[in-house]
């Protein structure tokens, strides 16, 4: 609830960019009649939920009212049921759909995806004592709280694939959050519970509810409490039909709707083109009939235009067999999500998984620490966040432990951000330390720091041991040819079964999908992607003894470099890492890059280095190991995530790529294979519309 309104935001417009800062609820509590203590809004001075039976009315006005119950019974095989939502609130809606969810969901591959909105989130400790009093919730509650963000711009994706649910958590105005929506799936129910207009007026604007029309389908549903005039006229001037019902407990009515948009709306299709990289963008509105198409080739042919479409594949209906070429972490992430979707996937590499730059022994989950004012920068703070929560899921799936939550000092040594700018995170994110509680916390004069709560150290080893043991996920040692670039160019489309045909070594073989996670030889398969600009990079780490033990730093360091100790076969062990040369292709461990990594340490924690003998590279070599790899990066440092455009089959390509993550992967990997695998299967997607276009391996032609 509580939300308040701006205009609408385009994807082309600089004011998209989220808040700095988020602002919690202010609540107060109260006893209600029956002596349950509720909380009431500070700000708007209204009740979260009912004080008669909250749960009950949730039911009543929300679940009924869309008749949810027969409708979410009913999904076909691959259905995405999608409900959006004006005031997430405590959640007590979501819990109500979930609870049904896990009472009548299908025994096939459907699936609820939920999309809900708040300005003012409740700061976790009210969520608890607000929920706490819907006892038969509690199981539910406990994994909504522990899967809860901090109050951080942008959306927030919580999945829970063995459930086949997905909540997107958007914080931020709700206008200017579903203005950023995008993605082929619609919304097909809605619930509009933000507190009443009397109290909040701007939550029902008119921008608000053209923002809904435009995320919804024909015959979308619509339920609310609110009956109010400007409510009825604001949604029936967007193609709303009204019914009137009767309203739960004392109110005498409630709302309901469905979409019915007008024949101008209906029958009518925005197509973005553009004519060359001089002329500024436009849109053109065209008449969708059975010869739009024809019509529309016809006159890009002609002027010799683009068409710039988000991928357009018909509705799922069945598996998709897809291939994935590459067994890093971008690779094997993509192939999760699709195998947790209920996908066919088959990894395949040249080595084994995790070989390149994604299988250190350890790799270090820590965000890199940008201003919140710009989108594109959230991008760090929304992935590594996701990252968070999907591994330890990951975890409880598999029993497989591949996160180690350590927390972690950002040194500041080679960050830009201002530290007045910290304020800028929750402290549950990000929390900026004096010199003397930093010295307290690691045992050296580091001076002011950044504590990371959330970071750690993943496992490598066991995250490719999770992913593989999925059924629907096969793993082959097999190469791609290079050859095979040309046939993707003029005839990589199959008439009769509408596949990509992929040649290797030894075999062919059809696929209905493709995912190039190939890091630097990506550039070799792609003609749109000229270079990606690549660097060395080498960890170092040995073992310790006791008495070593005992000088150490008493949690890892973030520094350009990083510091970070574990336990690997009943032994402590030190790692430093990675070295940074540019430009260079050769993997041998290098005694230069072990003395790289020591002086990196030495600058960032002189007294660690100069008052022990632990990291004397003279000394101790012959007990030091190493391993390098290549990382690759592009131009602008922001992956590459989405469909890669082939001439005349721009919105039906069935090659992807996700590559180039630099030394991120692990923190970005997560929320890109869901925006990746979003864009294949026609779904809502989990970033702002601006991020995907960012991302997008077309996006220098997206520029223009």
């Amino acid at each position: 609830m509580s939300q308040s309104s701006q205009p609408p935001v385009t994807s082309s417009s600089k004011s998209s960019a989220p808040a700095a800062t988020i602002q919690t609820a202010k609540l107060h509590w109260q006893l209600d009649d029956n002596g349950v203590t509720v909380p009431i809004s500070g700000d708007f001075g209204d009740v979260y939920f009912s004080k008669t039976d909250g749960l009950a009315e949730s039911r009543h006005v929300f679940i009924d009212g869309n008749d949810l119950a027969t409708r979410l019974a009913n999904l076909r095989n691959f259905e995405r049921f999608v409900i959006g939502e004006i005031g997430f609130g405590t959640g007590l809606n979501i819990l109500a759909i979930w609870q049904l969810w896990q009472q009548i969901r299908p025994d096939n591959h459907s699936h609820l995806h939920i999309i809900t909105t708040e300005k003012f989130p409740l700061r976790k400790t009210d969520l608890e004592q607000a929920l706490s009093v819907w006892t038969e919730l509690a199981g539910l509650s406990q994994q909504l709280i522990d899967n809860y963000p901090p109050p951080l711009a942008g959306c927030h994706r919580l999945n829970w694939f063995d459930e086949r649910l997905t909540i997107d958590l958007w914080l931020g105005d709700a206008t200017s959050s579903l203005s950023q929506v995008t993605g082929q799936g619609k919304v097909d129910a809605w619930l509009l519970d933000g507190f009443a207009p009397s109290c909040n007026q701007e939550l029902w604007s008119a921008d608000l509810l053209a923002q809904i029309a435009r995320l919804s389908k024909p015959h979308t549903t619509l339920a609310t409490f609110s009956v109010a005039s400007a409510v009825k006229q604001g949604l029936k001037h967007q193609g709303f039909t009204l019914a009137k019902r009767k309203g739960f407990g004392k109110k005498r009515e409630m709302l309901t709707a469905s979409f019915q948009p007008k024949s101008t709306s209906a029958n009518f299709c925005e197509v973005y083109f553009r004519y060359n990289k001089k002329i500024k963008p436009f849109f053109v509105t065209l008449p969708f009939t059975d010869t739009f198409e024809s019509r529309r080739r016809q006159r890009r042919k002609a002027n010799n235009v683009k068409g710039f479409e988000l991928p357009n594949f018909s509705a799922i209906t069945k598996p998709l067999s897809v291939a994935v070429i590459g067994a890093g972490v971008a690779g094997l992430s993509s192939a999760y999500a699709l195998a947790a979707r209920g996908h066919k996937v088959t990894i395949f590499d040249k080595d084994e998984p995790l070989a390149g730059a994604s299988g250190n022994i350890r790799g270090f989950l820590a965000p890199k620490l940008t201003s919140l004012k710009r989108l594109e920068t959230n991008l760090h703070a929304i992935g590594y966040l996701a990252s968070c929560r999907f591994y330890p899921y990951l975890t409880a799936q598999t029993g497989i432990n591949i996160l180690q939550t350590t927390g972690c000092l950002d040194l500041l040594s080679h960050n830009r951000l201002q530290l007045d700018e910290v304020k800028d995170f929750p402290p549950q994110f990000a929390r900026l330390l004096t010199a003397e509680q930093s010295k307290a916390m690691t045992g050296f004069d580091v001076g002011q720091a950044i504590f990371l709560p959330n970071a750690g150290l993943i496992t490598t080893a066991n995250f490719a041991q999770a992913v593989l043991c999925h059924p629907n996920i096969s793993f082959q040692t097999e190469e791609l040819t290079y050859f095979q670039q040309a046939y993707f160019q003029q005839a990589y489309f199959q008439q009769d079964c509408d596949q990509v045909l992929l040649t290797f070594t030894e075999h062919q073989q059809f696929f209905d999908h493709v995912i190039l996670c190939m890091a630097l030889d990506t550039c070799d398969f792609l003609p749109t992607v000229k270079r990606f600009n690549h660097s060395r990079g080498q960890v170092t780490w040995f073992a310790v003894d006791e008495h070593d033990k005992a000088q150490l730093p008493k949690l890892p360091l973030k520094y350009g470099s990083y510091y970070a100790s574990f336990n690997e076969n009943s032994k402590r062990h030190v790692m430093l890492g990675a070295s940074f040369v540019r430009d260079t292709l050769d993997t041998t461990p290098a005694i230069t890059d072990h003395k790289m990594n020591v002086a990196d340490l030495a600058d960032a924690v002189p007294d660690l280095v100069n008052n022990t003998d632990i990291f004397t590279v003279e000394k101790n070599i012959p007990h030091w190991q190493g391993r390098a790899s290549i990382r690759s990066q592009t131009v602008d440092y922001l992956p590459l995530v989405g469909q890669v455009w082939q001439a005349g089959y721009e919105s039906k390509s069935r090659v992807w790529s996700f590559s180039a993550l630099g030394s991120k992967g692990y923190a970005y990997a997560p929320i890109c294979s869901e925006l990746l695998v979003g864009l294949l299967c026609g779904e809502i997607l989990p970033l702002a519309n601006n991020m995907v276009n960012s991302l997008s391996p077309n996006r220098k032609v997206i520029r223009r």
